[in-house]
């Protein structure tokens, strides 16, 4: 593993793909531990953790740590050799932000529009890192990842309210169009992580192949990182209007 290779991809692309950090076989514990994850969810009293797709599918579960709080969904933020990547990626020790589920079933998959994760966070000095769990494939024709490369170094930008399931935020059209980035497609197998900076620009399109996309999504924050609480709470009371329009 070369770890000034992974920082200078990290700092210059905005991500980063690290190959073969989970063997199948704890994968497949995830997936097993991941049936538990839904039936907790769908008992919770908030329906705005999981989000489903038109034929009654899980296409996004939310929020995951504050309703489940052992299994292997847990162990695997804990893993070792990730934790070690990501201290050296931020320059602090981390602490756990967020887990999610982003499961896009085949055929009816939801696309996720582009945004920046720190659009959510406001974490000042943007001390965080997204970790993409790959469960299953993952590439351009099922629906993965595309990311604006190098658009990291534009710091946080103008997003307005999506009106969208499970992305309450996006880009507006007008500023992605006028935007000079190469878009990016990373290839994912089962078991390799996708690290990114909580500023680079990234969503996802539908998936209508025949192939699920299944991938877990840990969020991480530098352990002396701050939050700016004003601009949180503007993300929260957008959140608000996203969630009261669709339900």
């Amino acid at each position: 593993m070369n770890i000034k290779k992974i920082k200078q991809d990290f700092s210059q692309k905005g991500f980063v793909v690290i190959k073969k950090i989970f063997n199948k076989k704890k994968i497949n514990e995830l997936l097993k531990d991941l049936e538990n994850v839904k039936a907790k969810a769908q008992k919770t009293k908030n329906n705005k953790y999981f989000h489903k797709t038109k034929d009654g599918k899980f296409n996004t579960i939310h929020n995951i740590n504050t309703f489940h709080k052992k299994g292997e969904v847990i162990n695997a933020t804990k893993n070792p050799k990730l934790k070690n990547i990501i201290e050296k990626l931020i320059g602090d020790k981390i602490k756990l932000r967020n887990i999610e589920f982003f499961l896009k079933p085949k055929k009816t998959g939801m696309e996720s529009p582009f945004h920046q994760d720190n659009i959510y966070w406001n974490i000042k000095k943007a001390k965080a890192v997204n970790v993409w769990i790959a469960c299953s494939k993952s590439s351009r024709k099922n629906g993965g990842l595309c990311y604006y490369e190098s658009s990291n170094k534009l710091g946080t930008i103008k997003h307005e309210i999506s009106y969208m399931k499970g992305s309450s935020q996006r880009i507006p059209n007008e500023v992605l169009k006028n935007l000079n980035f190469k878009k990016k497609f990373p290839v994912l197998n089962i078991g390799d992580c996708l690290i990114h900076h909580p500023e680079v620009i990234h969503g996802s399109f539908q998936n209508k192949s025949k192939y699920n996309r299944v991938g877990l999504v840990v969020s991480y924050r530098g352990l002396n990182s701050i939050i700016d609480i004003a601009k949180y709470n503007e993300y929260k009371k957008n959140l608000r209007k996203n969630l009261k329009k669709l339900y």
